[in-house]
């Protein structure tokens, strides 16, 4: 086996090998040591690559700390939102059905006086008025929920590893 030393390619390496070598020449009066370096390059790199894989691997846990807290608080905002909706929804309902039992009981005093015919005709009007604005707040109701579903959908797609998505 080859003992002597190949000169170093870099300052590192120069430093790493000649740190190994004992002071002085008399070898049985320098007690042996195990350096604390490694004795191959192979062993140092691969240190090296797992300091830096491990660096790496605590910026990723980070983003993902991150990234997951986000969703959290996505999450709480659509079922906030969600709740609020569907509150506004109740309470638009309620007064529809208030005016509603308004107009019936001005319909019932109306009914028998031929002389307000006008007046039931623009009832009718409201009324008829009043259905479609039902009908536009159930369509506007129906795309809210629409845009839940695919806000959902797609913040679980997000949390998919690209690989796995379909």
């Amino acid at each position: 086996m080859n003992t002597e030393r190949k000169p170093a390619p870099n300052a590192l390496w120069a430093y790493l090998l000649h740190k190994d070598l004992p002071a002085s020449s008399d070898f049985a009066a320098t007690p042996m040591v195990p350096s604390m370096a490694p004795v191959d390059r192979t062993n140092t790199s691969i240190r090296m690559l797992i300091h830096d894989m491990q660096a790496t691997l605590e910026k990723f846990s980070t983003r993902v700390d991150t990234l997951l807290i986000n969703v959290k608080d996505a999450k709480t905002e659509v079922v906030n939102c969600s709740r609020i909706s569907e509150s506004e929804r109740e309470r638009v309902l309620d007064e529809i059905s208030n005016s509603s039992k308004k107009v019936q009981t001005e319909l019932k005093a109306c009914i028998g006086a031929p002389s307000q015919a006008s007046s039931l005709e623009l009832v009718q009007k409201s009324q008829s008025s009043a259905e479609n604005s039902i009908q536009a707040l159930h369509k506007r109701i129906d795309a809210i929920q629409m845009v839940l579903h695919d806000f959902t959908t797609n913040t679980a797609l997000c949390l998919v590893h690209p690989a796995d998505r379909p």
